[in-house]
C-alpha cells in the first residue's frame, strides 16, 4: 500500500491486496468502479477520499496484469485545474473527473502499462506497445501502436516517436503524421 495527498486529495493505492477498511470506505463512498474485479489478474484498488467537514471517498477498483514486473507499476497522475485523475495498470487505462465523479476515459487492453508524464497541455500515456496522448480533461485524443523499446521526442506542437527503425513524426493534438 502508498498514500499520498495532493491538493485537498488523500489517495491510497492498495496493489495486490484488498483493503482491509474496505468496508469503511464504501460507507463514505460518493462513487465506487469495481467493475473490472471480474477480470483475472492482481487486484488494484486505488482510493480517493477528500479531506472536507463529510469525507467523500470514491473506489476504482479492478484486477489486472501485468504488475510487479519488467517495470509494470500502477501510474497516477493528478491534473489540478481539472480536478482529473488518470489511472493506469496492467492493461488498464482510466480517467475519472473527481467534480462530478465521471468516467471520461476507460480502456483495458495492450500488454503494460509504463507510465504518465505532461507536456504542456498534454498527458502522454506510455505502455509496452500503445503511446496515446490526452488533454488535460482526460479526454484521450490520439493513440498509436508501437514496438518496444521505443523513444519520443518533443518539438513545439510534434512528437517524434521512434521504434522498429521507423521515425514517425506527429502532430500532438491529432496525431497525424507529418
Amino acid at each position: 500500500m502508498i498514500e499520498f495527498s495532493v491538493d485537498n486529495y488523500n489517495i491510497t493505492v492498495y496493489v495486490g491486496q484488498t483493503p482491509t477498511i474496505l468496508e469503511h470506505y464504501k460507507q463514505q463512498a460518493v462513487f465506487i468502479d469495481d467493475k473490472d474485479l471480474k477480470n483475472e489478474g492482481t487486484e488494484v484498488y486505488v482510493i480517493i477520499s477528500t479531506d472536507t467537514l463529510k469525507t467523500e471517498t470514491r473506489i476504482i477498483a479492478f484486477k489486472t496484469d501485468p504488475i510487479g514486473y519488467g517495470g509494470f507499476i500502477p501510474g497516477i497522475h493528478f491534473e489540478k485545474d481539472s480536478q482529473t485523475v488518470f489511472i493506469g495498470a496492467g492493461t488498464i487505462i482510466k480517467t475519472i473527473r473527481l467534480t462530478d465523479n465521471k468516467i471520461i476515459f476507460e480502456k483495458n487492453s495492450g500488454l503494460g502499462f509504463w507510465g504518465w508524464s505532461k507536456h504542456k497541455d498534454y498527458i502522454l500515456q506510455q505502455e509496452e506497445i500503445d503511446f496515446g496522448v490526452f488533454n488535460l480533461e482526460g479526454v484521450q485524443l490520439w493513440e498509436t501502436s508501437v514496438s518496444p523499446p521505443y523513444y519520443f521526442e518533443i518539438n513545439g506542437d510534434k512528437i517524434m516517436l521512434k521504434f522498429d527503425d521507423i521515425v514517425e513524426t506527429r502532430s500532438l493534438l491529432t496525431g497525424e503524421i507529418s
